[in-house]
């Protein structure tokens, strides 16, 4: 769930033994009428965008409908990063101040000049308290980021001055190499048009006419669990733009949306992966980054959870590669760690580089029940009958096996007694926020390709700190890292603040997602990647029959 970034779960319920379809792009309409001749892409999501305000996104799918509509200083497309509204920029020899040149020739799908005032405005907005937005963290990059964040300056203070209608200088906390790709890929980077926001106020971008649309396409339905893309007619690339329509269904359940590739109605669908066998050789895979975990509430009411060995316990008692079979068909790559391992390290992946010492992928049960005595003790237990915890989770069916395979394996092992609440999506992520949880379901994905990406969602001082997990060698290493500029130092400091966290037990970790999908032959230049948009549709095309 970017970034950051959570993720839908995918079912496990068995399709069947449906062979893959060929369907002809734009050839059904989606139930609005349409054109044969029209080059349309349609897909589906399981998780519904929770918002269409950039400033607010709050996960993968809203930053993947906003990378289509909205256009940053730079865009980033797959990892590689080009002009955007700026046409050219240079950086300081510190590293820490950015000077765009924008392109005149941007505009806003009303046909106004896209300014330097406009991201002003829209980066003062994201980290303005009043506004609230649930990734304002992402800001805290820019100069007085933080004070801002929390009240304690003024947005005007913040590090980012229009010096004309066409420079913007960008003044950073620290030098940060990812600065460019994560601008170009989270929406909350997009410029704004202010007398847009005020003309609507709370109800901006409720809908698709009350918005205004810098990026390539603009928005034309969003409503009926659809959202409908046009090209932007004013977009400064325009001739880039291949797709005439572009159709995003919400389709809760994924054997559905497979049903619906087979009848041609879709022309891209992730597989669940009961079904990934069904279709051996037809498929294709990518890895997307994100990683699925549970979060304790290290730091609430819990006491079980504030408790190391409890913690422990938990992780050890869980079966990694039974729990992927059982769950996931093992099509996923069973984790104990939280960085995801394809990242880009100094030389190969930060994965293949990794010395982390984590738990056995198989679980060791003498372990488990070790660190349940000890913790039982601690906590004046006499069995591990009297404990009860409450695992909480999304209402999907593969949400609930995840959390039924952890109950059985947990009571088998420990004795102790799990209680499986489902609610919605929304709620999850409304609680996770909240504190109000004691294991909660979570998933991650990564904002820019860097492992810092991941482990700061643990510093003490994180907004994204849900478990109230705080170590002060962990803060001290992660600290460090943001002004060490010896790449090879910082990349050993993040592994040793990631054996931190697998050492008291901050987490437990489950799996790494590759994701198994079915996309139409004649759909080109679809680009897959696993830092913060990982279906970019945006320079798609459909070859001709």
């Amino acid at each position: 769930m970017k970034k950051k970034v959570f993720a839908a779960l995918l079912a496990t319920a068995m399709v069947g033994t449906m062979l893959a379809g060929c369907s002809t792009p734009g050839s059904k309409s989606g139930g609005d009428g349409g054109n044969s001749d029209e080059k349309v892409f349609r897909y589906s999501t399981s998780t519904e965008p929770t918002t269409l305000d950039p400033t607010k996104s709050n996960s993968i799918p809203d930053n993947e409908v906003q990378h289509a509509l909205t256009e940053s200083l730079v865009r980033n497309t797959g990892g590689e990063v080009n002009p955007g509204v700026a046409e050219s920029w240079e950086v300081s020899e510190d590293g820490l101040t950015y000077t765009f040149h924008l392109n005149p020739d941007a505009k806003w799908s009303d046909g106004e000049q896209i300014t330097a005032q406009d991201f002003v405005y829209s980066w003062q907005r994201l980290m303005n308290p009043d506004t609230a937005a649930p990734y304002a963290f992402i800001g805290e990059y820019i100069k007085n980021g933080l004070a801002v964040e929390k009240g304690e300056m003024d947005p005007s203070q913040l590090g980012v001055v229009a010096q004309d209608d066409t420079t913007l200088v960008v003044t950073l906390e620290r030098p940060t190499v990812y600065f460019l790709s994560m601008i170009g890929a989270q929406a909350q980077f997009a410029p704004l048009r202010q007398d847009i926001v005020e003309e609507y106020g709370s109800d901006f971008a409720a809908d698709y006419e009350k918005n205004v649309y810098s990026g390539p396409y603009v928005l034309t339905k969003s409503s009926d669990n659809q959202w409908f893309f046009e090209p932007n007619e004013e977009y400064w690339d325009r001739d880039s733009i291949k797709m005439d329509r572009v159709e995003l269904n919400y389709v809760q359940n994924p054997d559905t949306a497979v049903a619906m590739y087979e009848d041609g109605e879709l022309d891209y669908v992730q597989l669940p992966s009961a079904s990934i066998s069904a279709y051996e050789g037809k498929d294709n895979t990518f890895l997307n980054g994100n990683v699925d975990y549970f979060y304790f509430n290290v730091g609430g009411d819990c006491p079980e959870l504030a408790n190391k060995n409890m913690r422990l316990a938990l992780n050890y008692a869980l079966d990694r590669n039974k729990y992927n079979q059982l769950v996931n068909s093992g099509y996923y790559k069973p984790s104990t760690g939280l960085v995801f391992s394809g990242l880009t390290g100094i030389e190969s992946t930060y994965g293949e580089e990794s010395t982390l010492e984590g738990y056995p992928l198989d679980g060791d049960d003498a372990k488990a029940k070790e660190y349940l005595n000890a913790a039982l003790s601690e906590l004046g237990y006499s069995d591990p009958s009297e404990v009860t915890l409450t695992l909480t989770t999304t209402d999907t069916e593969s949400a609930k096996k995840q959390a039924e395979v952890c109950q059985e394996m947990w009571n088998k092992t420990l004795g102790i007694n799990i209680e499986i609440e489902q609610i919605t999506y929304a709620e999850c992520l409304s609680r996770q926020q909240s504190g109000d949880f004691e294991i909660v379901w979570a998933g991650w994905g990564s904002d820019y390709d860097d492992p810092y990406s991941y482990l700061e969602l643990f510093m003490s001082s994180s907004a994204y700190n849900y478990s109230g997990f705080q170590n002060d060698e962990y803060d001290a290493l992660m600290t460090a890292t943001q002004t060490e500029i010896d790449a090879a130092k910082r990349m050993n400091m993040m592994h040793q603040a990631e054996q931190i966290l697998i050492d008291e037990g901050a987490f437990l970790p489950q799996a790494e997602r590759e994701i198994h999908y079915l996309l139409n032959e004649n759909v080109k230049d679809v680009t897959f990647f696993y830092c913060s948009v990982n279906i970019d549709w945006v320079y798609a095309d459909v070859a001709a029959e």
